[in-house]
């Protein structure tokens, strides 16, 4: 037995898989929303979902598991505790590195080049009012 074997029951093998990757042409997901609702793995589906992307940021997550869209089950992965703060710790301490530019630290780290972006000028703000 594998563990996939779950995957037989989910309704989204038995349709068009590209209902669940839209191509940004207009089409949604709501189509694929009405079939994952009445799926009966979903618990499965959401779970594997969590173990194959782990605690990307959600600019790095793609399709629709379990019902749900990228940015919510980006917000719903098992971060520890204080997280956010080393992330934001990390880019920092790279950004003043020197060594990499903003793109190069948001594939290290694993977020969207904003969020690289959004934690230095925070950080430069910062220390413009401490000086």
């Amino acid at each position: 037995m594998s563990r996939f074997d779950w995957m037989e029951d989910a309704r989204c093998a038995q349709v068009d898989p590209e209902l669940w990757h839209p191509d940004g042409s207009g089409v949604g997901y709501s189509d694929a929303k009405k079939i994952c609702a009445r799926c009966p793995v979903q618990q499965q589906c959401a779970d594997f979902a969590q173990e194959t992307e782990g605690d990307l940021a959600h600019s790095h997550r793609h399709g629709l598991w379990a019902g749900q869209l990228p940015r919510r089950r980006a917000n719903q992965s098992n971060k520890p505790a204080g997280f956010y703060v080393k992330r934001r710790q990390q880019i920092i301490r790279l950004a003043a590195g020197g060594d990499m530019d903003s793109y190069q630290i948001a594939e290290h780290v694993g977020v969207d080049v904003r969020t690289v972006w959004r934690i230095t000028r925070q950080h430069r703000q910062d220390m413009g009012k401490a000086a």
